[in-house]
């Protein structure tokens, strides 16, 4: 038996007398294609309609970002290179939830790693799906405050450079497109309407 079956086979040994209907979806079981240090690629196996047919996945699990002030008017931002698009994109610290820890603990090793500086308050502000068409990441937004300077410890794949900016040049700089980031936009977004009163 070649390990790709037996994995698909322990797979679908977890969904065993427990299948789901949801709407006239039947979830059968799910096939792990490959896994690697942070993400799992998986292919779902479902019944629509009557017809055998499977979606793509990406299970990554849950993951923070945060708005760091180190001012009341100043936030700290990274210019940060991502491999998935070639290049250098400007956006907030952020990275996964790992096993054990819980989002404001991410929070805090994250802004410690990637900027330097440990936050002794942080407000979260809203938790959605990044990309629900093929991943099943929970992103959760947080703002930090009073921030403590102890230096920054990048990891070996991390290419990251800072960059200190007044928030109200940010907000223009997400209202115009200049930031396109999604996360960085959302969570701008939603602590601008947090501080206009919008509380939802």
């Amino acid at each position: 038996m070649s390990s790709k079956t037996e994995k698909l086979l322990l797979v679908k040994e977890e969904y065993s007398g427990r299948e789901r209907m949801l709407g006239g979806v039947e979830i059968l079981g799910e096939e792990e294609i490959y896994s690697g240090k942070k993400v799992t690629l998986r292919k779902l196996l479902l019944k629509i309609r009557g017809h055998d047919t499977f979606h793509e996945i990406i299970r990554f699990g849950e993951s923070v970002a945060i708005l760091p002030f180190i001012t009341g008017s100043e936030v700290i931002l990274i210019r940060q290179f991502r491999g998935a698009i070639g290049g250098w994109i400007i956006e907030i610290p952020a990275g996964r939830v790992e096993k054990g820890e819980s989002p404001t603990e991410t929070c805090i090793r994250e802004l410690i790693e990637e900027i330097g500086y440990r936050p002794k308050s942080l407000e979260k502000l809203a938790s959605c799906y990044l990309t629900p068409g093929y991943s099943d990441e929970l992103i959760h937004l947080y703002v930090a405050r009073d921030l403590e300077y102890v230096g920054q410890r990048l990891e070996e794949h991390e290419a990251i450079r800072l960059v200190r900016i007044n928030y109200e040049d940010l907000l223009r700089d997400v209202l115009s497109g200049k930031i396109n980031d999604a996360k960085t936009m959302l969570t701008v977004l939603f602590y601008e309407m947090r501080k206009r009163g919008h509380n939802g």
